[in-house]
């Protein structure tokens, strides 16, 4: 009888781990490229051998902005603000690119990214990923 009881104590722990598990796939994870965003921002990306691709629904690893470092701390720029973004390779590091943001008002930013930023946008033959080190330009479309 005692047995019985831990059989089926054991089986209704199973049965709670697996339900809580099965939940957690409503939690998302699709890597920011099923991503809403609230506003379609469109743009023309330049790779660094000069092909252009008009892109919508841009998005940099599921967000409308760009982050990156200022000098020891970290600034996130929104799309909305962004005219354009160039990019250049910092010395012979892969891992980093210098990002120059030119705003729709004020002074240009310069930012330091990691080079595998990845920026994401959707094409009439598909979705389109790059990263950052890849990158020469970010033109934003005018609205």
């Amino acid at each position: 009888m005692r047995e019985l009881g831990r059989r089926v104590a054991r089986g209704a722990g199973f049965a709670l781990l697996g339900l809580g598990l099965l939940g957690m796939g409503a939690l998302g994870g699709s890597g920011g490229q099923g991503t809403m965003m609230a506003r379609d921002f469109h743009a023309t990306l330049t790779d660094v051998d000069g092909t252009r691709i008009a892109v919508s629904r841009v998005n940099v690893g599921g967000e409308a902005s760009i982050e990156g470092d200022v000098g020891r701390g970290r600034l996130r720029i929104p799309f909305e603000s962004i005219t354009s973004i160039r990019f250049a390779p910092i010395g012979q590091d892969r891992d980093r690119v210098r990002a120059e943001v030119v705003l729709r008002e004020g002074e240009p930013a310069t930012l330091t990214l990691r080079g595998a930023a990845t920026f994401y946008g959707q094409t009439s033959s598909g979705s389109y990923q790059i990263r950052a080190r890849d990158l020469r330009t970010v033109d934003f479309a005018q609205e």
